[in-house]
């Protein structure tokens, strides 16, 4: 595999990730987090969990995806016209139990997550549990190999409100066969396993949902091109279904996580995928 080796220092536009590669602390996070790259991936540690970016591919956001955006500042903050970013799923452990966040568009498509699971000692029957933000390809796709359940002991969860948009679609009818008897639908708001909250972000799609972790905040689908939204949440991707819903939900999100002082792990944040401080 391919190995694509970032320091661990990310700067994009208005945002500012951590500094080095050992004992970086958020100063405003109530929760100690530290840092540090394990076989070349990247791994946060918390006090009471752990964190891997496992990104599944490296690509670009093009600019044309941004139609209403303004030529003028896609121009300034995009020069070459592709955005840098990501296909991420993280990996959480918690109390000894693997929590995966997305599942990226899996081998059979060319991600490496699982190659990446493998490097740091996890192996598909660690999961214990695989939470969706949403049900669009590059975040269910690893779901299934070969048509069998990626993950045999996982229990899956997803908003109920995405099952509802998504019923008729047949990866998702697939994935539901694949792991059935172990689906769980939950509703906005809820607490979920250990201390996961879900956090509806209803925009990009219609059960699209966030997750929080005690200072850490998984945003799904929120920011596409970080180069652009985070300066500019009022351009949407034209990936988002509901576009005023999906800015409003992208402002709302910015205002909480600068007013809760959150660490973030976005699924097309790039480099590491998260940004330490906003």
């Amino acid at each position: 595999m391919k190995k694509y080796i970032f320091i661990i220092s990310v700067i994009i536009t208005c945002l500012t990730a951590c500094q080095s590669k050992t004992d970086n602390t958020s100063d405003n996070a109530e929760n100690t987090m530290v840092s540090t790259v394990v076989n070349d991936e990247y791994h946060f540690k918390f006090d009471d969990f752990e964190l891997w970016t496992l990104q599944d591919k490296v690509n670009t956001m093009s600019m044309e995806l941004f139609a209403d955006a303004d030529p003028a500042v896609v121009k300034e903050l995009v020069p070459n016209g592709e955005a840098d970013a990501a296909i991420n799923a993280f990996l959480v452990n918690r109390n000894g139990q693997y929590i995966l966040f997305d599942a990226g568009v899996g081998a059979d498509n060319g991600g490496v997550m699982l190659e990446t699971m493998h490097e740091i000692g996890v192996s598909e029957n660690d999961i214990k549990a695989v939470c969706l933000t949403h049900f669009h390809f590059d975040h269910i796709g690893g779901l299934l190999t070969n048509g069998q359940a990626t993950f045999p002991n996982a229990e899956l969860y997803f908003s109920e409100k995405e099952l509802s948009a998504f019923q008729n679609d047949e990866g998702v009818q697939a994935i539901l066969t694949a792991y059935q008897n172990h689906t769980h639908a939950f509703a906005d708001n809820a607490v979920i396993l250990d201390g996961v909250t879900t956090l509806p972000a209803a925009g990009h799609t219609p059960g699209h949902t966030m997750y929080r972790i005690v200072d850490l905040l998984i945003i799904g689908d929120v920011i596409h091109a970080a180069a652009l939204q985070i300066p500019h949440p009022e351009f949407c991707a034209r990936y988002d279904q509901d576009k005023e819903q999906a800015i409003q939900i992208r402002q709302n999100t910015y205002q909480y996580i600068q007013d809760q002082h959150l660490i973030v792990a976005g699924m097309h944040l790039p480099k590491n995928g998260v940004i330490i401080q906003w």
